[in-house]
């Protein structure tokens, strides 16, 4: 099956190091107009500042009006898109998953385990004096970034900086649904589970199938998911197959039968059932719309 034109991490210099900071006008100059407009999905976590200007980002299908100091995150693996024309400027933080894995970072990687990026919001407004200080920590990484010549002390200096960035970005966020009045080792259990999801959506496990892969009861997943996204396992499952279906359908020339089998479903009848049930259209109308629906008519954040 033809995939999603994806957006990976490349740069010689800093590949070993898998962090880089630049300006949304650097960015702008290095890439190609017609991959700028495209959609496409990115293999690397993708932070924004908005220093100036006005403009929109498109990320899963929603549409993100931007200003002077909003943070936009887009995580690995979801379809994202630039809209040319608008006049945004910013801080640009590119990171591969891994730049915090543990034999890199050391020590450092239970800090890692308290961000619980899956669950940030796409964009947040920080509050002033939050919104200078990482942009003064952006500045510093791109420096020390800029004399990065495969050394292991910059290499260490950079992976703290930017596990102490996320840190930062984490603490002042706003809480998620049943944050404070659900003991923390839900949440760790929910984390795992969006993590396991994450890998597995495709293979079409039950609820029973996640929770024994995790080592956990049904019933502490469901408290677990219910606590921290208010929402069932089985909703969750749900909901993460249809969005890659929607992906896969808007953004993938595939047939609706090889979407169908790429998620999972060995009939294409079933497929179609699931699908209309969950997006409220059958799979070839949401992608009749996806073509003749511009990307600033998605459906708003704001």
């Amino acid at each position: 099956m033809e995939p999603i034109r994806s957006t990976h991490f490349h740069h010689p210099r800093l590949d070993p190091l898998g962090v880089e900071v630049l300006t949304l006008d650097e960015l702008r100059h290095r890439v190609a107009p017609g991959r700028w407009r495209a959609p496409g999905r990115v293999d690397f976590h993708l932070l924004l500042l908005v220093t100036g200007g006005r403009g929109a980002h498109t990320v899963d299908f929603v549409h993100h009006p931007l200003a002077h100091g909003d943070l936009l995150n887009v995580r690995p693996g979801q379809v994202q898109q630039w809209h040319p024309g608008t006049a945004l400027h910013g801080l640009l933080l590119l990171a591969t998953p891994l730049a915090l894995l543990p034999d890199r970072l050391g020590g450092a990687l239970p800090d890692a385990q308290r961000l619980a990026m899956e669950a940030w919001p796409c964009v947040h407004r920080p509050a002033p004096a939050e919104a200078q200080a990482l942009r003064h920590s952006l500045q510093q990484m791109a420096a020390d970034i800029q004399t990065f010549d495969g050394d292991a002390r910059t290499a260490a200096l950079v992976r703290h900086s930017l596990l102490a960035l996320w840190l930062r970005v984490a603490r002042g966020l706003p809480a998620s649904p049943g944050e404070g009045a659900a003991p923390h080792s839900l949440h760790a259990v929910h984390r795992l589970f969006a993590r396991e999801l994450e890998r597995h959506f495709a293979d079409r496990l039950g609820v029973a199938d996640y929770a024994r892969r995790l080592g956990y009861s049904e019933s502490t997943l469901a408290r677990a998911c219910h606590a921290a996204a208010g929402q069932s396992p089985k909703q969750l499952i749900d909901a993460r197959t249809v969005l890659e279906a929607r992906r896969l359908l808007a953004h993938s020339p595939a047939s609706v039968g090889a979407i169908g089998h790429r998620l999972g479903f060995s009939e294409a009848t079933n497929f179609n059932k699931f699908f209309t049930r969950l997006a409220g259209c059958t799979p070839l109308a949401f992608r009749r719309q996806q073509k003749i629906q511009s990307p600033v008519a998605a459906q708003s954040s704001h």
